[in-house]
Order: C-alpha cells, then structure tokens, then sequence
C-alpha cells in the first residue's frame, strides 16, 4: 500500500463529509506510522493528539471527519510535538520498550464518551477487562452496550486501549480495528508481560 497515498486519499474523503465546510481555520498536523499491524495515522497540534487510528479500519474516514469538525481544523502533513511524541511512543511500545505513554491527548467525546476513554487508559497492559466491567468500573453496570458503542467511537487507539475489552465469555469481542488486528495486540502484550515476569521472578534452582 502506498500510505501517503491513502493518507491524502482519506484527508479528502473526510473532507467531503463536513456539511459544506470548504475552509476551516485551524490546522492540525498529521503524519503516520508503519507498525507490525498495519499503518497509523496520528494527527495532534503542538500541545495535544486529537487522533491515532489504522488508516485501513473502515471508520477511519468518519473519525477522521468528526475530529476535524469538532475543531474546526483540517489536517496537513507535516511535524507538530504531539504527532512526533505519538510516533516514537507507539514505535517503542511495538519493539517492546513501552507499556504506558506519555503523549497529551485531547479527547474530543461527549461526557459518557470521555468517561469511558479515560477509564480504558486505566486497564493494565497484558490485562483485559470485560464490557460488563467496565460498566461497573464508571458506575454505570446496565450500560455494557453504551460501553461497547463508545469503545468503537475511541479516536485514539492503542493509546487508549479499546483492544484490551472483551466479552464476558472471554471471546474477543468488536475492534473497529478488525478482530484480527485485536487478537494480535493482545497476544503481542500478554507475551511481552509473561517474558517480564519470568525474567523478574528469582531462580530457585538448587534452592533446598
């Protein structure tokens, strides 16, 4: 895939859908990111990221749109300091050297919304969190489907990991993202988890 190809593809497409816009009057900075699962595109201003997805994930284009909407900004190519943090912070988490990040995010939801992306970023790496639970978690324990709506609206992924809820049952679940691409995030944390533990955890070999 040529990705900037894509990029400026899908910075078009979401500029279709903004009722008319044809000039907004702010500028948000974008750029992307070749990772094991695929591309991302991340795009922030010098002071937040407003969104991080996979650029092939078929909601990419709406999020897109409504985050530009919401700010009243189109999207450039080029450096800010949140897209250049963003980019080095995902690449150190897939080659293993990161499990938290430390990007500013400016997250664009409605009141429910925020509360459940801000809830996602407290779920440990190599963990997951049923929907179910979650609900509990923001007190609001009938509210499992909201929860699983607002988790395929998450405009930041990885960062805020949407990847890490599933069904109750254990099965997977959605990802806006593709299962596929779910399935791997998870096994890719939790071997990266049980190999810290086992190298921390003290040789007993020979002990009495």
């Amino acid at each position: 895939m040529d990705t900037e190809k894509a990029v400026i593809e899908a910075f078009e497409k979401a500029g279709r859908l903004r009722d008319g816009e044809s000039v907004y009057p702010r500028v948000l900075m974008a750029g992307w990111l070749e990772t094991p699962v695929g591309a991302i595109l991340v795009a922030g201003d010098d002071d937040a990221l407003y969104l991080l997805n996979f650029i092939d994930q078929t909601s990419m284009i709406r999020k897109t749109a409504l985050v530009q909407k919401k700010l009243q900004a189109t999207l450039e190519l080029g450096p800010s300091r949140s897209v250049d943090m963003a980019k080095r912070e995902i690449q150190e988490y897939f080659d293993g050297k990161r499990r938290t990040f430390e990007t500013p995010l400016a997250m664009q939801g409605t009141v429910f919304q925020n509360l459940v992306w801000e809830t996602l970023r407290g779920i440990p790496y190599g963990e997951t969190l049923s929907y179910t639970e979650l609900a509990k978690k923001i007190d609001k324990p009938s509210a499992f489907r909201a929860v699983a709506q607002a988790n395929a609206q998450n405009p930041l992924a990885i960062i805020v990991p949407c990847h890490r809820v599933i069904n109750a049952d254990g099965e997977l679940g959605g990802y806006s993202a593709g299962l596929e691409r779910k399935s791997w995030l998870l096994a890719f944390e939790k071997t990266r988890k049980d190999e810290t533990t086992a190298a921390d955890s003290p040789n007993i070999e020979g002990s009495p």
